[in-house]
């Protein structure tokens, strides 16, 4: 493959207010957004591109009711215990503590949230890395 997965979000007409939340919580900035009118006469994103250096999320709105699809958890994963800390107030602050920040039993620091588009971020911290990164 020539780029890593990025991850998509398809959101029911709420895709404006999360590219501003992701920006706000995550820092994710706009790369690219694309929008057209739709057949009710209302802007609907049909592609927005978000990054912030370390991670790329693409998302957009459907027109219709969202398809059934399976659940998927995105794993960030923080350099220092601030950026970490950091991450998950602002992600609790509007969202759902799925699992609180703390030590889990294999070191570092771990917290699940989900945020109000249904999007559960799994943060975790670690002073040795991700197993990947060899």
């Amino acid at each position: 493959m020539r780029y890593p997965a990025t991850p998509c979000i398809t959101l029911n007409g709420t895709a404006a207010e999360a590219i501003a939340y992701y920006d706000r919580t995550l820092g994710l900035k706009p790369r690219r957004i694309l929008s057209e009118t739709n057949a009710l006469g209302q802007q609907e994103i049909f592609h927005a591109h978000l990054a912030n250096g370390a991670f790329e999320l693409m998302l957009w709105d459907v027109s219709s009711a969202l398809p059934a699809a399976s659940h998927i958890l995105l794993l960030l994963s923080f350099e220092t215990t601030e950026e970490i800390s950091a991450a998950y107030a602002a992600l609790a602050e509007d969202g759902q503590i799925m699992e609180a920040l703390g030590v889990p039993s294999f070191g570092g620091l771990y917290a699940q949230v989900t945020d109000p588009f249904g999007v559960t971020f799994v943060l975790e911290y670690s002073e040795n890395g991700r197993e990947s990164a060899g």
